[in-house]
């Protein structure tokens, strides 16, 4: 007996719907960086790449502040978000820029990784400190690569992830 595990369809056009990335597994996580000041955005787009030595990617917008200053310093700080994250939070870190705003000036955070690097320390279950071995141009993005120097367990609370957030924190319009 012949299995076939590919469907036959008409030839089409290949399309890409951008919805279907929302399909992905991925988290929320505060990318943190320390320049001139202190400064962080929102990522989607961090993976645990390799094990030994333990190596995670990063992926940052190229137009953004925390990416330029990571490119100049090589090391940041990742907080892993949990389910029980604000609103807030998110826009606080990701709706708005660095450029235009110091995002750690009205904010109660003063935890420090020994990198130096300020965390976001509340609303996380894990904090991991890295620094970048190689980068790549994606086009928009900038993917680093970067060994992690270390790591903390802060919480027992769910990630959050990308789709939690689509269902459960963004405001419904």
């Amino acid at each position: 007996m012949k299995v076939c595990l590919t469907a036959t369809f008409a030839k089409e056009e290949p399309k890409i719907d951008p919805t279907a990335l929302f399909k992905l597994t991925y988290g929320l996580f505060v990318v943190t960086v320390k320049g001139e000041r202190d400064n962080g955005c929102i990522s989607n787009s961090v993976i645990q790449v390799a094990n030994e030595p333990t190596r995670i990617a990063v992926s940052l917008q190229k137009g953004n502040l925390t990416r330029e200053i990571l490119e100049q310093t090589g090391e940041f700080n990742v907080s892993v978000l949990t389910e029980e994250v604000p609103f807030d939070v998110i826009r606080h870190f990701g709706m708005q820029s660095g450029r235009d705003t110091d995002k750690f000036k009205d904010c109660a955070v003063d935890a420090r990784m020994s990198n130096g690097i300020k965390y976001i320390s509340k609303y996380i279950n894990a904090v991991f400190s890295a620094k970048v071995i190689s980068s790549q141009d994606l086009g928009s993005h900038v993917l680093f690569i970067s060994e992690v120097t270390e790591s903390k367990v802060l919480g027992s609370g769910p990630s959050c992830t990308y789709a939690h957030y689509h269902a459960a924190i963004k405001p419904k319009l």
